[in-house]
């Protein structure tokens, strides 16, 4: 756990100033334990956390965790009263899954993904229209707006990420054109961080890095 400290620490003097690292703890955090990781990454400063699923979600809950817990796969629609209750961030897997956490009728905190090229998940990056229906459905509380590079750790496919980043900050500034607040942006993962220039986004992600 001192380890894990100092390594949050090192990733953290690497970010410009605004953004704050989030920790990726999927997979009971590569194998570390996540409840008792999460809690040292707090005194470290840490306030933002990224899971897996719901199930990975209410276990940190349930060991006293606080802060922002983002769930970065699917949830199914009918489970947004557990997210609700343990006060969990839910992504936005595409246009339908938005609407159709929207149409349970309960207020939900959630991030939208954005697919600006890795072609996985996420509301395409140009579809301004879809991206506009859901930042005005009321229920939805979105507090983020994400995105995965695909090739950050290739030098030579430099373009490419160059295009998903451009694609990522178009959409955002499409957004704000139209009012609405895209929320905090992340595209980063710990690739993103060591290879390009400082971002302005709100979070970077770092998973397995963070455990040596």
């Amino acid at each position: 756990l001192s380890a894990l400290r100092q390594n949050a620490r090192a990733l953290q003097a690497l970010l410009p100033q605004g953004c704050e690292l989030m920790a990726v703890l999927k997979a009971d955090a590569y194998g570390h334990g996540a409840a008792p990781s999460a809690r040292r990454l707090r005194r470290a400063g840490v306030r933002a956390f990224a899971v897996a699923c719901l199930e990975e979600g209410i276990a940190l809950r349930r060991g006293g965790v606080r802060g922002t817990i983002l769930i970065l796969g699917y949830t199914p629609p009918e489970e947004v009263p557990l997210l609700r209750r343990w006060r969990l961030t839910q992504t936005v897997a595409d246009e339908a899954h938005g609407h159709a956490l929207a149409d349970r009728g309960e207020p939900l905190d959630v991030h939208l993904a954005l697919d600006t090229g890795m072609h996985r998940l996420g509301i395409p990056a140009e579809d301004a229209a879809a991206l506009v229906r859901l930042y005005r459905r009321r229920e939805l509380r979105i507090k983020g707006l994400f995105s995965h590079l695909c090739v950050p750790d290739d030098p030579a496919r430099e373009d490419y990420t160059n295009q998903q980043l451009t694609r990522f900050y178009q959409a955002a500034d499409q957004l704000r054109q139209q009012g609405l607040d895209p929320g905090k942006l992340h595209i980063q993962a710990i690739y993103g961080l060591l290879n390009l220039p400082p971002q302005p986004c709100a979070y970077a992600r770092a998973g397995i890095v963070l455990y040596g």
